[in-house]
């Protein structure tokens, strides 16, 4: 998944990451996302915890 900054996380920028799981949020169009950044996955992935605006998101399929 492609984090934007329309994604509303503030300082990080734009970004794949790969989801770990999701929880829906209580306003519409928002989520919270469990993620590692794909620049992670090699070394000691942390997983973290964002919220995020639903618009700023896009999914890639994996290969």
């Amino acid at each position: 998944m492609w984090i934007s900054p329309a994604a509303g996380v503030h300082g990080l920028g734009s970004f794949w990451a790969m989801v770990v799981s999701t929880t829906p949020a209580l306003v519409a169009g928002a989520a919270y996302l469990r993620v590692v950044p794909i620049d992670d996955i090699d070394g000691d992935p942390v997983v973290r915890t964002y919220y995020v605006r639903l618009t700023g998101l896009l999914v890639r399929e994996p290969r």
